[in-house]
């Protein structure tokens, strides 16, 4: 409720304290010349008048909670000695109903917005007073999310206003009704017939200022990510801009394109795709319609890649390219839709076509002239990311570092975008084995994130999951279980319990609990490193490379041995080792500063699961989007049907045994190449399964 309106109800409140005061020369004489017969009547008044200047105090103070309190008293006092008279009571009880609104209780303002209903019903002349009552609560219905409720209301108030003249305030309510039956299309059109009937009786001044509304709402509700709030705003501009300014008007075009997107950031992907496509339809033979098929071009791309259509995606990056190659277009526009296009080739798996994307627009702008800052920021990251997923480490942290620098430089780059720097810092450093500078880096983002995001938010829970996984690298188990468990409490909230992502969370949770409870002792520790190297004859070290020897894991020891001699090692060391401990083959490129060719990693841990062995050691195909825990997936499915023992695993490649041979050669070698395609050929696959040892090694480039 803004300051005008409090002011109102104020007023109202001090000309019904008049009215009570001069009462004898008002109207309704009779009753209050017997009022003032009343000896008490001097002391009721200077009640009312002692509790209004209170009332102003808390106003001033903006203490709604006890203008509420004051009001109450004066309804008590009103009842007291006028009964339910609307003249006395109205005014209260519509002050009353709009302190609870201020104060954040929508619940308790709506009694007394019904008894308001009830007493004007009873009054003659009362019809618009009536309505606006009857829009109020429907308004306080909507925001409890009590929607049958407010529709029922809002037809009675439609149902008022139709007996005057056609206004802005019939046109609101339509507009409302409209929103809440948009997923009732049978509902919906002949409502969409109604606005636009009303319309355009009405002063097309007035419906432009409609439009204005509906559009500000819009932004709004984006602002706050409210976005079927977004979508009803949308539905309702459309309508009202087609008859304020013509069908055929940029800006009614405009809040068609809005209405698109905001049908896809629905989900309602059907929709929004008809939406889109008439639109590039018309605005194609528009002289003017540049811009906006640009635009619909690239939400459409956009529509396209959440339904995994990446061809017909492409298509759509095409066709954007080639207009912004067509017309004359400013420089921010071409850097924002080559950054769009990279993000497309990189949701496709493209990480190379995506880095030259990249590269191309930041040609167009080096140091972010003539682009929005923080679009410039957002490239920079959107680049380092892809540069991770390539492995090319130093480029991603120079990019990184590009935005903090511009930070203290003082450009104006959203503070979250700062946080997304400081978190790919930290997984560069982590990638690289610099566990503590990670950490900082990954402490510093969370830090942005908890100050500048609500509390359930998808980002910290990413957040406190990469900083909760360094603790645990680094063996501070408590501060590991913490993050887990702040991040599983928040999921439950915001997902339910049976949700995957929960289900993710949960178990990360189970173990960082089982690490923290059955971490080995320093003595115990010893004992297994002691044991490898007489075991193996190999150099001991107290950790382990992954990411082709770039980086260190400090939570495990390794020792190195002949590339050649690994594999007979590995079977020796796993007989030796005590129940609960499990090795590996970890290692046996080197592109990093450590250059041990012709050596291999024997990687001792201690795991319940040999599947952890692929943990510890990163196993990914990011070029085939395929993560740790995707290939895991895939190998539990072989140790169910076949029984599978793992011996070895690196950066990008597995070795397994098959214990039991499949009784179909054919189809499992099949199944393998499609898991597996850098295989190549199903004849090959075959005689590697029923070579000696029934080994299986899946690699990926």
């Amino acid at each position: 409720m803004d300051i005008l309106s409090v002011l109102i109800f104020v007023g109202a409140l001090l000309l019904w304290g008049l009215w009570v005061y001069r009462g004898t020369q008002q109207s309704r004489e009779e009753q209050l010349e017997a009022a003032a017969d009343n000896e008490g009547m001097e002391q009721v008044i200077a009640e009312i008048q002692a509790l209004q200047q209170q009332m102003g105090d808390a106003i001033n103070r903006d203490d709604y909670i006890r203008a509420i309190t004051i009001s109450e008293q004066m309804l008590i006092l009103s009842e007291t000695h006028f009964g339910d008279d609307p003249e006395v009571i109205l005014p209260l009880l519509s002050a009353l109903s709009n302190f609870h609104q201020i104060a954040g209780q929508p619940l308790q303002a709506m009694p007394y917005l019904q008894r308001s209903i009830l007493l004007q019903e009873k009054l003659p002349g009362q019809r618009a007073d009536l309505a606006n009552s009857i829009s109020e609560l429907a308004e306080l219905h909507i925001q409890l999310n009590a929607p049958r409720d407010a529709m029922q209301l809002l037809r009675r108030e439609i149902k008022l206003r139709r007996i005057s003249i056609p206004d802005q305030a019939l046109l609101r309510a339509q507009c409302k009704l409209l929103s809440l039956n948009l997923e009732q299309p049978a509902a919906a059109e002949p409502l969409r017939e109604d606005i636009t009937s009303t319309a355009k009786k009405l002063d097309k001044e007035l419906v432009a200022q409609l439009t204005n509304e509906a559009n500000a709402t819009l932004t709004k509700a984006l602002h706050k990510n409210r976005l079927i709030v977004a979508w009803q705003a949308a539905e309702s501009a459309v309508l009202l801009s087609a008859v304020a300014f013509g069908a055929d008007a940029d800006s009614t075009f405009v809040c068609r394109g809005n209405l698109a997107e905001m049908l896809r950031r629905n989900y309602r992907l059907e929709d929004a795709e008809t939406q889109f496509k008439q639109l590039i339809s018309e605005e194609e033979k528009r002289e003017n319609g540049a811009e906006g098929l640009r635009a619909a071009f690239n939400n459409l791309a956009l529509l396209y890649d959440e339904c995994g259509r990446a061809e017909d995606s492409a298509k759509m990056r095409a066709q954007q390219m080639e207009l912004l190659q067509s017309v004359h277009v400013s420089t921010g526009s071409r850097f924002n839709a080559l950054n769009n296009l990279a993000v497309s080739q990189s949701n496709q798996g493209d990480n190379e076509a995506a880095a030259k994307t990249y590269a191309d627009a930041l040609a167009l702008s080096p140091e972010g002239d003539d682009v929005a800052t923080s679009a410039w920021a957002d490239t920079l990251n959107n680049y380092a990311i892809t540069l991770i997923n390539l492995k090319r480490l130093p480029e991603a942290g120079r990019l990184y570092k590009k935005v903090l620098e511009s930070k203290k430089a003082g450009a104006e780059i959203p503070l979250l975008t700062i946080a997304s720097s400081f978190n790919g810092l930290g997984i560069v450093s982590e990638q690289l084995g610099k566990l503590p500078q990670a950490q900082q880096m990954f402490e510093r983002a969370l830090a942005i994130k908890v100050k500048h995001l609500p509390a359930g938010h998808p980002s910290l829970e990413s957040a406190r999951h990469n900083l909760g996984s360094i603790y645990c690298k680094n063996g501070d188990l408590e501060r590991a279980t913490e993050m887990a468990q702040n991040v599983l409490t928040s999921r439950e909230q915001r997902l339910g319990k049976n949700h995957p992502d929960t289900q993710s969370a949960r178990r990360n949770l189970e173990l960082v609990t089982e690490n923290k409870h059955r971490e080995p002792p320093r003595d115990a520790r010893a004992t297994i490193d002691m044991l490898m190297e007489q075991v193996t004859d190999g150099q001991l070290y107290r950790y382990a490379t992954y990411n082709f020897g770039r980086a260190r894991d400090e939570s495990v020891s390794m020792v190195l041995v002949p590339e050649t001699q690994a594999l007979h090692l590995q079977h020796k060391l796993t007989r030796a080792l005590p129940q609960g401990w499990r090795c590996f083959i970890g290692s046996t490129r080197w592109l990093g500063e450590e250059k041990y060719d012709g050596m291999a990693e024997l990687v001792a841990i201690q795991a319940e699961s040999q599947f952890d062995c692929l943990r510890i050691a990163r196993t990914d195909a990011v070029n085939h989007n395929l993560d740790t825990e995707d290939i895991i997936q895939t190998l539990q499915d072989y140790d169910r049907r076949f029984g599978i023992r793992i011996y070895s695993a690196e950066t990008d490649s597995v070795g397994f045994m098959l214990l039991h041979l499949p009784d179909d050669l054919n189809a499992f070698a099949q199944e393998l190449l499609e898991f597996c395609m850098d295989l190549e050929d199903v004849e090959l696959i075959k005689q590697m399964i029923t070579a000696p040892g029934n080994r299986v090694e899946l690699w990926w480039d």
